[in-house]
């Protein structure tokens, strides 16, 4: 298996929202010691989304600056008065128009909005390191270790598998202060620039949500129920806890069994390039299985993933669990 070690503020913030969406009591913790304005899940959101809606339906702050900076620096705000004004964020007296004002105010907001969130993720890192599942609840009694050792496809059909997702060995340090109102000092004509090809790229990937399946072309939901999954709107919920291979389509991650007893920690549909589908197994210590197929061989066949487990750390009684994802949706449990 391969380790990665997280220490940006987004990795961070990806893990928590992960185990917080899975325990009430770590969200209610999470709530506790956050400061800011704005509920932390939205937050969390927005910093793994920058400028989306959350699940919730409150859009990102920075929507609010991107078309605040556009008037600003228009040739209508240019032409704007000006008045003398302490500015927020260096304390210094400047000349700004009233729709700059704002616009500072509102970036040192956003500061401040992410000083508290980063603050609020490190007691979190802190109260519940990256090695602690304690208060998950997981088939198999609570006296189970976990094994890495990658698994062996069932399915016939099966390709090669991309690079499994990696599991957390070192605990996660106190996220650093984001220096955020330095990286919002934005060049006009560059913003400018940027919103054009931001533009076309949500037009393409709007195209693609409407119809994951289209880019495959070889089978659509109707060959195989299961399939339906993909287009149903991606939620909190299908957040994946680790950083996916560059191979999967990060758009199109479903969990699939949320409420199932797997013995794993979560159960994962995965589009993946350059045509495959693929099952992934995710054990409590963020270990993973997984395998892969082309969509019209799992149309026929399904997907099955194993993953070994040692019972109470011995090595000499290994449990192999095997999941298998039916081409009707059907879940199937078994252990060898």
């Amino acid at each position: 298996m391969f380790s990665v070690y997280y220490r940006t503020p987004r990795d961070e913030a990806l893990r928590v929202l992960f185990l917080v969406e899975q325990d009430p009591a770590r969200l209610a913790r999470l709530r506790e010691v956050y400061g800011g304005r704005h509920d932390v899940l939205d937050a969390l959101w927005w910093r793994l989304h920058p400028r989306e809606t959350s699940p919730r339906g409150v859009p990102d702050p920075m929507l609010e600056r991107d078309g605040l900076q556009r008037q600003a620096f228009s040739r209508e705000g240019e032409m704007a008065p000006t008045l003398e004004q302490r500015d927020l964020i260096t304390g210094t007296k400047i000349n700004l128009t009233a729709d700059e004002h704002r616009l500072r105010e509102l970036d040192a907001h956003l500061a401040e909005e992410a000083r508290a969130l980063d603050a609020a993720v490190a007691r979190f890192v802190a109260d519940f390191p990256a090695g602690d599942v304690a208060g998950i609840h997981h088939a198999g009694g609570s006296g189970e270790a976990r094994s890495d050792a990658p698994a062996t496809p069932l399915a016939a059909p099966a390709r090669a598998t991309p690079p499994a997702p990696p599991r957390w060995r070192r605990r996660l340090t106190a996220a650093l202060a984001v220096g955020l109102a330095a990286l919002l000092a934005v060049n006009v004509v560059l913003a400018t620039r940027l919103e054009q090809v931001s533009g076309r790229l949500d037009s393409l990937a709007q195209q693609a949500i409407t119809d994951p399946l289209a880019r495959w072309g070889e089978v659509d939901a109707s060959s195989a129920p299961a399939l339906q999954v993909f287009i149903r709107a991606q939620t909190i919920n299908d957040v994946y806890p680790v950083q996916l291979p560059t191979a999967y389509d990060l758009r199109n991650v479903r969990r699939l069994t949320p409420e199932v007893r797997t013995g794993a920690f979560g159960l994962y549909a995965v589009l993946a390039h350059p045509g495959d589908i693929c099952l992934v197994a995710v054990l409590p210590d963020l270990s993973s299985s997984s395998t892969c197929s082309a969509v019209s061989d799992f149309a026929q066949n399904g997907l099955a993933v194993t993953s070994t487990e040692l019972v109470g750390g011995d090595d000499r009684n290994p449990v192999v669990r095997e999941i298998t994802w039916r081409p009707n949706g059907a879940i199937v449990l078994g252990t060898g």
